[in-house]
This record gives structure tokens, C-alpha cells and sequence, in this order.
């Protein structure tokens, strides 16, 4: 989350103010008194409410002196979107309203869910920087992983909200300091009843001998008790010495041991970079080597014969798929409807002549020869002379008429001379026409028309031309299809694999996804092949540079004197050794004082330091023995008083003592329950989150070795508090630190906490003059530690330092706001 813009009704001496953050990090400069604090103030009073003016918080309030109203609003941007967030006086913090960049208003929980897990008193704790609160001396691992745990574990707000359950239901059982809770009028209750008891026993004959006794008793206890302290005191001396024992010797030993050193750092560093890089290539070789095996693989799966024989010889296939379309398109031109259309006129052509073998038909000259014959025939027919006939009976009716028997003479001779003209004439045309019809016949034997009447010899050879038409067309559709059968058989015989199929349109298309399928497996190979190729190149680049850095590591091992790895481990475990053996010194004298060397010094060996701890352990041995016994005499007196008292009252209040003790471990037991359920989680926390907590001081060393130069390079966080190395392997502890220096080491841890949770909360960095106690150098770092930290975090910096205009960044002037009010 980032603040875009601040606008102020009433707050402290601003009224009707506003400020705009363009840029980051936001520096804001001003004089004492010129408002900063106010500001920072505001910003924290809108985010987490108002203070409620009780007890010293009343002075948090900043209330406006001048009756302006009271509050203000924020624009801010969360995950790229932008709400103003406003704040006026009210309730428990005041009344807050949220509104999105469309006008429209959140949910009243929203701003919980923009400020996640934090409150003021943690956002203070990690996000704020001010004179006030940098140096914590109190500062702990403890804390650290309270803060990681409530920020860096997720659904940890959850979780810590069943904790203040837990507690809650802790607190209604029982407070150290309560008077109406359960438990706590049950402990009362029974300390009142013990003393009834008490005095019911004191009515017993006997009770003040055996009182006397036990108080004897009692004091030679506690006296024991007394001396116990002391005893477990020298005891627990006595063993530390016995801890040190160890150490001291060390420390003697290791400070007459001498020092040698061999190697250079520069070398170490030059050969372990080569040895890192011959094991990066090593493994890369590897790498590669199990892929060239795993593209050998999927090659010799791909590589199948009928693939092999497809790439060899792929155009001929290409060939088979185009003579396969060609017979399609092929038969597509010899539809079955026409011929069947063709063999029913066939057999309509036969039927009509009664005949299935009808003669060929004839040509132009035989059509001719055959109309000369059949109308000669005719004719023949047609050539009976009439006029001689005609003339006798016109002259025989004239004389009939005229009666002239001349003239009837002459047309009876007419007549009689026409009948004999007739008979020849019919003889004459008989025999022409036996002639004829010879002709006729001997035509029709040879051109096979005997078998149909002469009348139709002419009016069926259009028919007859017709029929002989079909038969040949008949008898090249059977030709086409034999060839078509002939060549479908010999592509099938060339085809690569037994395609079974009932039709040439499903051959094809079994063809072509055989096609397909070949095209889709050699595209494949060749793409395994490419990347077999690729990963052979690879190895070869890699085995070369491998080569050229063993040849450099045997150089440089030529120039120390060395064979192989094994020397330089040995080389370089020696001068870790002589390193170690150094910083070990150094530690071992740190871990003892001169109060331990001096007392240490008096025992000549480990076995007299032995003696003195066996010697102590037998003292507390016999005061423990000694404080049993009287503890069990204690209890056998006890046991008498008991047995002494027989009032009846005695035993109902002894019976009212045990049932109370029943209620009282019940409700114990209950707040046990919480509180070691408390204990899980905050467990179950730790553990959810102890992953970030390197990180973290990781980051906080990176930080604070900046700010001091690389003088300090670890931070050690531990239960006793926190301390640091230097560069000469000295631990300093935070009260061994200049002022300034401390304030950096704190700095630093937070910054390395903002910067590892920063993946899962991003909140503006406040800081109010912070650095006061940091000389301009460090200063300088620290600014520029903050520009880094602005990449993720949005930096509010507020100074009266005037040097922060010598910067050059844009800067928010409040002495020349407060000037131009005025």
C-alpha cells in the first residue's frame, strides 16, 4: 500500500492542509515544531484510529486548538487500485469510512484487510523509525519470532485470534490478581477452610505436644532450607567451572599452537570458481548426456521400418496418392446409372425385334441399294397399263349407246386384245417380281435381315444403329473397368501397408490418414533429430570448456605444488583449521572471564576440579537426605494430629476440604488446557514461519555491514539478547556499542524484516529525524538504504536537517507552508 495524498479538516496546528506524495522516497523537510510529528501522528491516526485521551494518550490526540474539524483522509493505492480512506471523531477510534475509485463504499472491514495482521503498537514496532524507538535494548529472538510469526505465517490472524480466545477463556478461570473469577474464590475459599480445619485439630488432647514437635521439626527444616541455596550455588559454580574445564584448556592449548597459513584468499577463490565451474559443466554434461539418451530413445521408437521406408521413398507414396485421386476422378466419370440406362435400352432394342443379337446396321451404300430394290418392287406393283382396256370399254359403251355395232365390235376387240395384253403382262410381272424378291432375299441373307419382315428393314436401322452404338459403348465401359480394376490392383499391390477397404473413396481415405500419420511421425523424427543434433553440439561446447578449466585448476595447482582436489582440500582444511584455531582463541578467551581464568587457574587438572564438584554434590546430597527424613517425621506427626481428631465436624470440613480440592483441579486442569493450547499454536507459528527468520538476519547483516563500512559482519540473535562479530572476529554485545552504532544494528534488523515480509505486506516506511546520532557518512549509507528500500516500500522521511536540500530531490517544505498561512 502507497500514499498518494493526505488532506487534513483538523489535526494538531493543521487544518485544511493538504500534502501530496508524487514522489518515493517522500521527503519531508521542516524546523523543530514546524508540524513533522503532527503529520507522521496523522497518518498513523487514520490508518489505526484515533488516540482515546486516556491517561498519557491524551496528548496523542491532537486535538485542533482553533475548533476545526476533527480528522481527515488518505488516498492510497493497493493492488492498483485507488481508495481514499477517511477518518472524523467518533467511537473507538473514530469513525472511518473507505471508498473506491468508482465513488462506491467497502465493507467496514476492509482496512483490516489492507493493514493485514498489524496494529499501531506493531506498525510503530517495525515500520516506524523515530528518536524514541530505534534503541530497544530489550530486543530479543523471543520477540523477533513473535513479530515474524504475527506477519510471516499464513492465517496467522486467525490463529492469533484463537490465542486471545484461549486467553480470554484463561482469564475468565483465573488472574494472579483476581477476586470474583472461579478459581481464584475457590483458592480463597479453601485457604479459609484449611484454617477451620486447622482449628478444629488444635481441640484434640495432644495436638499441642505433637504442634511443638512439628514446629521443632519445621525449624530444623527450613534452617536446612536455608543452607540449600548456598549449597546448589557452589554446586552450580563448581559444575560452570567444570563446563569451562574445556574451554580453558582449549584456550591454553590453542595459544601455544602456531599459525601457518599458505594459501592467499585471491587463490582460494580463483580455484574454487574453477572448481564450481568444472562441477556446473559436469553437471550440465550430465544434464545433456540423460537427454541425448532420451532423444536416442524417442529416435528408436519414431525409427520403425514402415517410417524409414516412407521418408526414403515419400514422393513415389505422394505418386500412389495422386494415380489413386486420378482413378477416383476416373470412375466419378462413369456413373452406374448410365450404363444401367444403356442395358435397358438394350434389352428394349431386343425385345422389340425378338431377338438379343440384332444385325449389324446397314451402310449408307446398302441403305441405298436396299430403297433401289424395294421400289423396283414397287413399281413392278404399280406398272398394269390401262389404256387399252379403257379404250375397249368406252368404244363398247359408245355402240351400246349409238348403237353402232361397229363400235361395239371394236371395243369387245379392244377389250379382248387388253385381257390378252393382261395375262402377259402378269406373266412378265410374276417373274420380275421372283426376280425381285431373290434380290430381296439375297440382300437380306447378307446383311443377316432375313429374320425381320422386308417392310421394316429401313425403318429399323435407326435402331439397329442405335443398339450396335450401345453394345460398343457397353463394351468400353467394361474395357474402362477392367483397366480401372487393373491399375486400382497394381497401386494396391505398391501400397506400404494392407489397407482394407469396400470402396476406392475409403482406400483414399485410409491412404491419405496413413499419409498423414507417416508425415506426422517423420516431422516428428526430424524435430527429435534437430534436437539430437543440438544436444550433441551442446556437449561438444561443454567438453571443451570443460577441458580449458581443468587445464587452468592444473596450472594453478602446478603453481602451489599440488597434484589434485584432494591436496587442495587438504591445503585448504589446514588453513581453515589455522583460522579457526585463531577465531577459536579468540572466542574461547571471550568466553572467559579473568574471574574464570583465576579460579580455573587453581586446580593443576580436570581430576581435582572433579574431586571439588563429587565434594559439593555430597554436601547438597545430605542436606536434600537430611531436609527427607524431616519431611517424612513431618508427615508421620501429621498423620498422628489426624488420627487424634475425632470431632464429627472435623470430618465434614476435612470431607468439605477434599471436595473443594475435586473443583479446584477440574478448573485448573481447564486453564492448563488453555494455556498449553496457547503454547501450540504460538509453536505451531514458529514453526510455520521459522523459515523467514534466516532470512531475516541475513538481510539485516547485508544492511548493517553497509552502514558500518563492512566493519561488523554477523549478527548474533539469541534468549540472552543480541551481539555482533567484527572483521576481527570479536562478539561485542549491544551495550559494548557506540550509540550511534546501536541505533544502526537495530535499524538494520527491521529493515531486513520489511524487507523479507515484503512479498506479503507492503506498508509506507515512516521515518521521523531517526538519525540524529549518525555522523554524516553513515547517514549518507542510511539515505541511500532507504532509496533501495523504496523499490518495494513506499519511504515517508521526515528531518530538520537542512543537508537533505543539498540532495536534489523534490521536498515538501513545511517551514514554507506554515509561512505562507501565516
Amino acid at each position: 500500500m502507497k500514499i498518494k495524498q493526505v488532506h487534513i479538516d483538523g489535526f494538531g496546528k493543521w487544518h485544511d492542509q493538504d500534502f501530496s506524495f508524487t514522489n518515493n522516497p517522500v521527503l519531508i523537510y521542516g524546523a523543530n515544531e514546524a508540524g513533522k510529528t503532527t503529520l507522521a501522528a496523522f497518518i498513523l491516526s487514520i490508518l489505526f484510529g484515533f488516540a482515546d485521551g486516556r491517561g498519557k494518550n491524551k496528548y496523542q490526540q491532537y486535538i485542533p486548538k482553533d475548533g476545526s474539524g476533527y480528522g481527515g483522509s488518505l488516498t492510497v493505492i493497493a493492488d492498483q487500485h485507488q481508495y481514499v480512506i477517511k477518518r472524523v471523531k467518533g467511537k473507538n477510534g473514530g469513525k472511518v469510512t473507505i471508498t473506491n475509485e468508482k465513488g462506491k463504499k467497502e465493507k467496514q472491514d476492509f482496512l483490516t484487510k489492507l493493514l493485514g495482521p498489524l496494529d499501531r503498537e506493531l506498525y510503530q514496532t517495525i515500520y516506524s523509525f523515530n528518536q524514541n524507538n530505534i534503541l530497544n535494548d530489550e530486543l530479543d529472538r523471543e520477540q523477533l519470532e513473535q513479530h515474524l510469526q504475527r506477519l510471516g505465517a499464513v492465517g496467522s490472524q486467525e490463529w492469533l485470534q484463537q490465542i486471545a480466545h484461549l486467553e480470554k477463556a484463561a482469564d475468565s478461570l483465573y488472574k494472579p490478581r483476581g477476586r470474583k473469577l472461579s478459581l481464584n474464590r475457590h483458592l480463597k475459599e479453601y485457604e479459609e477452610l484449611r484454617e477451620r480445619v486447622n482449628q478444629a485439630q488444635s481441640q484434640s488432647s495432644d495436638y499441642h505436644r505433637l504442634v511443638e514437635k512439628q514446629v521443632e521439626k519445621q525449624s530444623e527444616l527450613e534452617q536446612l532450607k536455608q543452607e540449600q541455596p548456598k549449597l546448589k550455588h557452589q554446586v552450580e559454580e563448581e559444575e560452570r567451572l567444570q563446563r569451562l574445564w574445556p574451554i580453558y584448556e582449549q584456550w591454553q592449548n590453542h595459544q601455544k599452537e602456531p599459525l601457518t597459513e599458505q594459501l592467499t584468499d585471491d587463490e582460494i577463490i580463483k580455484i574454487q570458481e574453477l572448481q564450481s565451474r568444472e562441477r556446473e559443466l559436469n553437471t550440465q554434461l550430465k544434464s545433456f548426456n540423460q537427454q541425448q539418451l532420451e532423444q536416442q530413445a524417442i529416435v528408436k521408437k519414431l525409427s520403425d521400418p514402415e517410417v524409414n521406408d516412407y521418408r526414403l521413398r515419400k514422393a513415389h507414396y505422394q505418386q500412389l496418392k495422386d494415380q489413386l485421386l486420378a482413378l477416383q476422378i476416373q470412375k466419378n466419370g462413369q456413373t452406374v446409372n448410365q450404363q444401367e440406362q444403356w442395358h435397358t435400352e438394350l434389352k428394349q432394342l431386343a425385345e422389340r425385334y425378338g431377338s438379343v443379337n440384332l444385325p449389324e446396321p446397314l451402310s449408307e451404300r446398302a441403305v441405298s441399294e436396299l430403297e433401289g430394290l424395294l421400289r423396283a418392287s414397287a413399281q413392278t406393283n404399280n406398272s398394269q397399263n390401262l389404256f387399252i382396256p379403257g379404250i375397249g370399254i368406252v368404244l363398247f359403251i359408245l355402240g351400246l349407246i349409238l348403237r353402232q355395232p361397229l363400235v361395239w365390235i371394236c371395243g369387245i376387240i379392244a377389250l379382248g386384245g387388253a385381257g390378252v395384253l393382261w395375262f402377259k403382262q402378269q406373266q412378265r410381272e410374276k417373274q420380275l417380281t421372283e426376280e425381285q424378291n431373290s434380290a430381296l432375299q439375297s440382300f437380306g441373307k447378307q446383311h443377316n435381315l432375313t429374320a425381320f419382315p422386308t417392310s421394316k428393314w429401313l425403318m429399323m436401322q435407326g435402331d439397329l444403329h442405335r443398339y450396335h452404338d450401345l453394345r460398343a459403348q457397353v463394351e468400353q465401359a467394361d474395357k474402362r473397368k477392367t483397366s480401372f480394376e487393373h491399375q486400382l490392383e497394381l497401386i494396391k499391390q505398391q501400397l506400404p501397408v494392407s489397407l482394407t477397404a469396400d470402396s476406392l473413396n475409403e482406400l483414399i481415405n485410409s491412404y491419405q490418414r496413413w499419409l498423414v500419420e507417416m508425415q506426422d511421425q517423420v516431422q516428428q523424427l526430424n524435430s527429435v533429430e534437430q534436437e539430437l543434433t543440438r544436444i550433441q553440439r551442446r556437449n561438444d561446447q561443454l567438453t571443451q570448456r570443460l577441458t580449458e578449466y581443468r587445464q587452468a585448476k592444473e596450472t594453478e595447482y602446478k603453481s602451489l605444488g599440488i597434484k589434485n582436489d584432494n591436496e587442495f582440500k587438504q591445503l585448504l582444511a589446514q588453513k581453515v583449521a589455522d583460522q579457526t584455531r585463531k577465531v577459536t582463541v579468540s572466542a574461547y578467551g571471550q568466553q572467559l572471564t579473568t574471574s574464570d581464568r583465576q579460579q580455573l587457574a587453581h586446580y593443576d587438572s580436570k581430576h581435582s576440579l572433579d574431586a571439588k564438584v563429587s565434594l559439593v554434590h555430597q554436601n547438597l546430597a545430605a542436606n536434600e537426605q537430611k531436609q527427607t527424613e524431616l519431611e517424612t517425621a513431618l508427615a508421620q506427626i501429621n498423620v498422628q494430629i489426624n488420627a487424634l481428631v475425632q470431632d464429627g465436624s472435623f470430618s465434614e470440613l476435612n470431607q468439605k476440604l477434599t471436595n473443594l480440592q475435586t473443583v479446584i483441579w477440574n478448573e485448573t486442569k481447564q486453564w492448563l488446557s488453555s494455556q498449553l493450547a496457547i503454547r501450540w499454536i504460538n509453536g505451531a507459528l514458529k514453526l510455520a514461519s521459522q523459515d523467514r527468520y534466516p532470512k531475516i538476519l541475513q538481510q539485516a547483516e547485508k544492511f548493517f555491514a553497509i552502514l558500518t563500512a563492512d566493519r561488523y559482519q554477523k549478527i548474533i540473535v539469541d534468549d540472552s539478547g543480541i551481539s555482533v562479530l567484527n572483521h576481527e572476529q570479536q562478539i561485542f554485545q549491544v551495550a559494548e556499542l557506540s550509540l550511534g552504532t546501536a541505533e544502526q544494528l537495530f535499524i538494520s534488523l527491521r529493515l531486513g524484516f520489511i524487507t523479507v515480509i515484503s512479498d506479503q505486506i507492503k506498508l509506507p516506511v515512516m521515518v521521523d529525524d531517526g538519525f540524529v546520532n549518525f555522523d554524516n557518512v553513515r547517514r549518507g549509507r542510511m539515505l541511500k538504504l532507504l532509496n533501495q528500500l523504496a523499490e518495494e516500500n513506499q519511504v515517508i522521511y521526515f528531518t530538520a536537517n537542512e543537508q537533505i536540500n543539498e540532495l536534489g530531490s523534490p521536498i515538501i517544505n513545511l517551514d514554507r507552508l506554515n509561512k505562507n498561512k501565516v
